[in-house]
């Protein structure tokens, strides 16, 4: 346990995340910036137990930056800036399911998203897999490394995860066309804060890597989505209502797991 401004951070195996205990209605400005030091070191972080409304909620998450805008879903009624995260009953695809970090096929991807659990699935069901881009990247061989220092790849809207979102732009979409965002970003990531460096790939939205020819690309890509994801650089974080996870987008990969019919709501932020 690390006691600093009154607040418990207790890391996860292999420090891929951490838990802090505290009411975040309550958090003053030096337990903030204790909480953004430990979601630059871990990469994400978990609040179990809160009891927030839609402007606290809105209020804190405007501590760690700007409220970004998702281009492909209207927010919810009166909270433009909290997108409604939700499998319904009987639906067989779940919105955002597949390895991915958030809405990089913009411009300036948010840094953090942070998911607030409204109802949730029985406990052990329908858990976000978190993988550590972190240790993932210290994982590469020196090769590797090299080869990827200075590559970007092409990050679209439309890349095979588009086709989880289809429920949910039938309900609530922007009318954007996917086809229409996408963006180049550099694949090795350096956190300004603490110098560690991860690797910035998002599996569900890399179409190809820049300079490369097809096979050469999906070659490199193929062997980089695989490796991100080895078990020993995954938490798999059990929800249930009034939790909060808060994550680095360039550190860290997620994945909602799919396996259960009930309901399951989260309202997301994300973070510029």
């Amino acid at each position: 346990f690390i006691m600093s401004e009154k607040i418990n951070i207790k890391p996860c195996k292999n420090n891929v995340g951490a838990f802090i205990d505290l009411d975040i209605n309550l958090a003053n400005y030096k337990m903030i910036a204790k909480i953004k030091e430990a979601v630059n070191e871990y990469g994400v972080i978990f609040f179990r137990k809160q009891k927030l409304t839609s402007e606290n909620y809105i209020k804190f998450a405007k501590n760690f930056g700007k409220c970004a805008d998702y281009p492909m879903l209207k927010g919810l009624e009166g909270y433009p800036e909290i997108t409604v995260v939700e499998k319904k009953p009987n639906e067989e695809i779940m919105f955002g399911e597949g390895w991915h970090t958030d809405s990089t096929y913009t411009a300036h991807p948010p840094k953090f998203t942070m998911l607030y659990s409204i109802k949730t699935p029985e406990k052990g069901k329908g858990n976000t897999r978190f993988a550590s881009q972190y240790l993932s990247y210290e994982g590469l061989n020196e090769n590797y490394k090299k080869k990827i220092e200075n590559l970007e790849a092409v990050f679209s809207a439309d890349g095979p995860i588009s086709k989880t979102r289809n429920n949910r732009t039938a309900e609530r979409g922007t009318g954007i066309d996917p086809k229409s965002l996408f963006a180049e970003h550099r694949i090795v990531r350096v956190n300004e804060s603490n110098k560690k460096k991860s690797i910035y790939l998002s599996p569900g939205h890399v179409t190809s890597i820049v300079g490369y020819n097809k096979d050469q690309g999906q070659k490199l890509l193929e062997y980089l989505f695989k490796h991100q994801v080895k078990p020993e650089f995954i938490y798999s974080f059990e929800w249930e209502p009034n939790c909060i996870a808060l994550w680095n987008n360039h550190a860290v990969l997620h994945n909602p797991v799919n396996d259960f019919n009930g309901h399951r709501v989260m309202h997301r932020i994300t973070i510029q």
